[in-house]
């Protein structure tokens, strides 16, 4: 816009000011003006130029004031102003000019100040800046490294193996890229910066990691060593070994590339140096304390088991322990003893042949009319198998935990004996006679002139029967042919009687006295069974046979169910042309009283007398076998009592055939 006078004061105000002279109302312009003005203080004016008083401020009225005089002065600062900024722009432009015209001539060179190290490369090419940082900087790539180990061990690295020697590319790229930015404006005013302050690029140094690595892992392989464990075994005659355990040792890589990277990626590192070599321990998986360990606790294991009971004792050879034991190791490389308890079982069966025994029960014995006290007593014993396994391998165990060793009782099943020689002392002085049934006999071939009668009687006598016991006549006599007197004698089959046809015929004479004399005395009946023959010599219903044919047998028993014992005593007695035979039974009076009562006989089939020839003996051979005995049924019965007091009772049924009578003739003719 132009302002344009409009009144008298307006032009007065818009007058041009003489040179020399400071507008009022403007300071800025006023220093401006006079910065700028000639410096001619004439005040003479310019030839056709009107001089315009100025009053004084002090002589004005708000009146005569100019009407516009800001107009004038803003448009003084807008005129400058614009000068000022186009000014400046032309300054800019020129500048640029010239800075944008340097830089074009280091276009593909490296700017002016730019040195690696103390190596200047400014001006230099990419080709021409390699050559010099190679010339530079080539001794890199000589020298060698030292690497000392274990045991005297000695490698060395020379840095021409591994490449070493200055990065040059990335130096290079550096270099070049040293006070240059991808912005135009910026690139203009840093290039002359780094000119101008200079650019210092610290070398870089190069080596291929990859054969430094090759060369470390082949010095691996010289020097690392496997630990070796400890070992524990079983010897010879019960013994155990052990082999103590070695470290190993292996080359501690990282750390050793990484000393050698920081030598090797030095300036400064010298053409010859030593580095010793890092090995870490490798410890075994198992250690000798383990091995040891587990030596001693299966040297524990492996000695004397020592079984008892009582006084006796048995041994058990660690030797034969020993080959049961083996070594199981853990993750953790813990030895441990381990038994192998299948071994233990032919070891208890031998045991069991030593711990095994019958019981044996006190004596007694009938010297000058009374009884006396004999021998000694032991239990009976039998060793349970699996119990005594179990109770070895628990010492063992107890052994390998590290207790001592200590006897291991048996484990056996125990059967006391009936009479203790302590109980046989005891009642020996009070024994006598409570009991005696006697029975007579004919000394004849049938019953081998009276030997198959006092043979077995004759084993029997001394018995003793202790309390709680059972007699068995059988189990007593054992085999007849053992008997003293013993022979062929007569039976009864199918209704007859053949005199020599039985060994040991005529015993029944010795197990129906025993029989009656046993439970006259207290004692109680078990096995009883009749004859085939209703003989008249026996109390009628109580006779006992006994025989055995093949694997069958018959026999007599009893049970003395009293709290003393009994002694069997027998005698034999001759009177006339008969034999008696009395058993009497010794104890120590038990206040036991037997009744035989009710005694009933029914009379059976009748038998006849026959005559049997006998082709075998000659004509005028006769021999009268046998009577006829007629068959007979009886009942009777036995109580017993104790004290007085019904102890026991039982009634007997015996049913006898008919045995006829037997005249053998011969028939044969010469």
């Amino acid at each position: 816009m132009t302002d344009l006078p409009n009144s008298a004061a307006d032009l007065a105000a818009s007058a041009p000011t003489a040179d020399g002279e400071t507008p009022v109302d403007d300071p800025e312009l006023a220093a401006l003006v006079q910065r700028n003005a000639p410096r001619d203080t004439s005040t003479t004016p310019d030839p056709g130029v009107d001089t315009v008083p100025v009053l004084p401020l002090a002589e004005m009225t708000g009146s005569e004031l100019p009407a516009r005089p800001r107009r004038r002065r803003r448009s003084l600062a807008l005129r400058f102003g614009v000068s000022f900024v186009l000014g400046l722009l032309l300054a800019v432009g020129v500048g640029a000019g010239a800075l944008y015209a340097w830089g074009q001539q280091y276009e593909g060179r490296i700017l002016p100040g730019v040195r690696v190290g103390s190596t200047e490369l400014g001006g230099l090419t990419r080709e021409q800046a390699g050559a010099q940082i190679a010339n530079a900087f080539g001794s890199l790539g000589t020298g060698q490294i030292t690497l000392t180990g274990p045991d005297g061990h000695t490698t060395t690295i020379s840095y021409a193996d591994v490449g070493r020697g200055p990065n040059t590319q990335a130096l290079l790229d550096a270099a070049l890229a040293a006070g240059r930015h991808s912005e135009p404006l910026v690139n203009l005013i840093g290039a002359p910066q780094a000119a101008i302050r200079g650019v210092t690029i610290d070398s870089g140094v190069a080596y291929d990691h990859d054969k430094l690595t090759a060369v470390v892992d082949s010095l691996a392989t010289s020097i690392d060593e496997t630990p070796v464990d400890a070992t524990v075994s079983a010897g010879t005659g019960g013994t155990f070994s052990s082999t103590p355990a070695k470290d190993g040792r292996a080359v501690d890589k990282a750390a050793l590339l990484t000393a050698l990277d920081q030598k090797l990626a030095a300036l400064d590192t010298p053409a010859s140096i030593t580095i010793g070599v890092p090995v870490v321990s490798l410890p075994p998986a198992v250690a000798t304390a383990s091995a040891e360990a587990a030596k001693a606790a299966a040297e524990r294991m492996a000695a004397d088991v020592v079984v008892t009971r009582g006084k006796d004792s048995w041994t058990v050879a660690g030797t034969s322990l020993a080959p049961l034991i083996s070594f199981s190791t853990a993750a953790d490389g813990t030895i441990t003893p381990v038994v192998d308890d299948s071994g233990l079982d032919p070891i208890v069966k031998t045991l069991a042949k030593k711990v095994n025994q019958t019981a044996q029960d006190a004596g007694l014995k009938l010297v000058g009319g009374h009884i006396v006290a004999t021998g000694s007593s032991r239990e009976g014993r039998t060793l349970k198998p699996a119990g005594m396994k179990a109770a070895i391998v628990s010492a063992i165990a107890a052994r390998q935990a590290g207790a001592a060793a200590a006897p291991v009782a048996a484990v056996v099943k125990a059967i006391d004996p009936k009479l203790t020689a302590t109980d046989a002392k005891a009642y020996a002085g009070k024994m006598k006679p409570i009991s005696s049934f006697s029975v007579y006999y004919f000394v004849i071939v049938n019953n081998h002139w009276g030997g198959n009668i006092e043979g077995p009687a004759t084993v029997i006598n001394g018995t003793v029967v202790p309390a709680g016991a059972k007699f068995d006549f059988w189990k007593v006599v054992g085999d007849l042919h053992n008997a003293p007197g013993v022979g062929p004698g007569n039976a009864i089959e199918g209704g007859k009687i053949t005199v020599t046809g039985a060994f040991g015929g005529g015993i029944c004479t010795t197990s129906t006295t025993l029989f009656n004399a046993a439970f006259r005395a207290g004692m109680i009946p078990l096995a009883r069974k009749n004859h085939n023959e209703f003989i008249d010599r026996y109390p009628p219903g109580l006779d006992a046979t006994v025989w055995i044919v093949g694997n069958t047998k018959q026999t007599m028993s009893f049970l003395n169910d009293t709290k003393y014992p009994i002694l069997i005593q027998r005698i034999i007695t001759n009177a006339g042309s008969r034999r008696w035979i009395t058993f009497k039974i010794w104890s120590v009076p038990n206040g036991r009283k037997a009744t035989v009562t009710n005694t009933v006989i029914q009379a059976g089939e009748r038998a006849t007398t026959k005559v049997v020839s006998d082709p075998t003996k000659p004509v005028g051979y006769r021999f009268f076998n046998n009577s006829a005995v007629n068959g007979a049924r009886v009942w009777t019965t036995v109580s017993i009592y104790d004290h007085g007091k019904l102890h026991w009772r039982k009634r007997y049924f015996s049913n006898y055939p008919a045995v006829d009578g037997v005249t053998i003739v011969g028939t044969k003719r010469t």
